[in-house]
């Protein structure tokens, strides 16, 4: 994108050139550098197109081993909890942090990975360039309008950002409205509470629409103002530069011509840059959120623990507790406690407790 650009303003150098002959009738110019510019960047947009089609297969595979690899080591820890642990973080969080944390994190990490290189080097070099063009009302009218976009995107994070945490909570009550109804259907049914189930189903759901449906009416106005902003400024920078080259004469008309052009690509370049830019931010503080929940699941500590020194099975097919109770989450007291016995392969136990059951 750098070189394309380069190449334009020399093309852009040359055409202002044949113009300034053409204006003092001293013969035309030589034009065969414009269409060796013009095959240098035909040249450079296929390079480009190589580049980018290399990096979308290196950031999809990185990014799809990323969450691959996450998914793997928390299925895994899952497997590892006892009912306490998954009572403590509830079966539909699991498997909202399974799937769809995971898949906010998977495209974060994709389009950090297309654009974290490019948007930095190409923001900095077209910004040297502004510099190095020393037009201070130019360079005046292309800071406002950044400072403007910057502006912007400020309120539109501080109205999006606390969003996204609400976003993944009532992405847990959907997943636990949507469980109870389908594992109780024969108690649901027996009772006749359809309606109440799906009342409640409805509550969450509204809730969940609203705050998307807020997000995305705000991130969809940031797209029609970046075009507002492009539109403003290219048509500031031509306004300004008619303004100067008011009465002058033709030779120094077209030599600010040529650095207002100069100025409209380089721009351009710098907003497009921010934009990308903005786009990683935006997904980010959502990835971050997913991600700190799944670090909640994989530091837990698991409840109950294999030995530090595992002894070798002795028997095959044995079951056996040796002094082991039981209590259930948040109670004060074990409901059974000091409980011993031995089962053998192919041999059949049953509990029976006071009131036959």
């Amino acid at each position: 994108t750098i070189v394309q650009v380069f190449f334009t303003m020399r093309i852009v150098d040359k055409v202002t050139e044949i113009t300034e002959a053409i204006a003092n009738a001293i013969g035309s110019s030589d034009t065969s550098a414009i269409w060796q510019k013009g095959g240098l960047m035909v040249a450079c947009a296929a390079a480009l197109c190589a580049c980018q089609v290399g990096v979308q297969f290196l950031a999809s595979f990185t990014a799809s081993n990323i969450a691959t690899r996450l998914r793997d080591d928390l299925y895994v820890k899952v497997n590892r909890f006892a009912l306490s642990d998954l009572a403590g973080f509830s079966t539909e969080s699991l498997i909202t942090r399974s799937t769809n944390d995971i898949q906010n994190i998977h495209m974060a990490f994709l389009y950090a990975f297309r654009t974290i290189f490019v948007a930095p080097i190409t923001m900095v070099w077209s910004i040297i360039k502004l510099i190095r063009t020393a037009s201070a009302p130019l360079t005046i009218s292309t800071a406002v309008w950044l400072v403007l976009l910057i502006v912007v995107v400020v309120v539109l994070m501080i109205l999006v950002m606390p969003r996204f945490n609400k976003t993944q909570k009532l992405m847990d009550d959907l997943n636990v409205a949507s469980r109870e109804n389908l594992t109780g259907v024969r108690v649901v049914r027996a009772f006749n509470a359809e309606d109440y189930q799906e009342g409640k189903f409805e509550v969450v759901n509204e809730g969940y629409t609203r705050l998307m449906v807020f997000v995305g009416r705000a991130v969809a106005l940031f797209t029609p103002f970046v075009m507002f902003v492009m539109m403003g400024l290219t048509l500031s920078l031509l306004w300004i530069t008619a303004f100067i080259i008011n009465g002058m004469n033709v030779a120094d008309a077209a030599n600010v011509f040529k650095n207002s052009n100069s100025f409209v690509m380089l721009a351009s370049q710098i907003i497009m840059s921010f934009v990308l830019l903005i786009t990683i931010m935006i997904l980010w503080p959502r990835a971050c959120v997913c991600a700190n929940r799944i670090k909640e699941v994989m530091l837990h500590k698991e409840s109950v623990q294999d030995p530090e020194n595992s002894k070798p099975f002795t028997e095959k097919g044995t079951i056996e507790f040796r002094d082991v109770g039981f209590a259930y989450p948040g109670a004060d007291k074990e409901s059974v406690s000091h409980i011993s016995f031995k089962v053998k392969q192919g041999e059949t136990i049953a509990f029976i407790g006071a009131t036959g059951s």
